[in-house]
């Protein structure tokens, strides 16, 4: 499944659904786990940025945090021999 689709039961301002999309992509398309690190750093602290400036609801943070992780998990076995 991809990140990206996973947003499509949230309500997000577009800036915000443009940005975090970007993120979800690099995650989704990085060439090793290095590269993935790095990315997932990135989403995370887009995230952290949101949630500090109180732009979204609790429950819509957690979502993306899980967006992420699923994104990561995913790509991570895609890359693991």
């Amino acid at each position: 499944m991809s990140g990206v689709s996973s947003l499509n039961g949230f309500s997000l301002p577009d800036l915000i659904r443009t940005k975090f999309a970007n993120h979800l992509a690099c995650l989704e398309r990085v060439e090793d786990l290095h590269a993935l690190v790095l990315a997932q750093e990135r989403a995370e602290g887009f995230v952290e940025g949101v949630e500090a400036a109180r732009a979204l609801t609790p429950a819509t943070i957690e979502a993306l945090f899980i967006a992420v992780d699923a994104s990561v998990t995913e790509r991570r076995q895609a890359l693991t021999p």
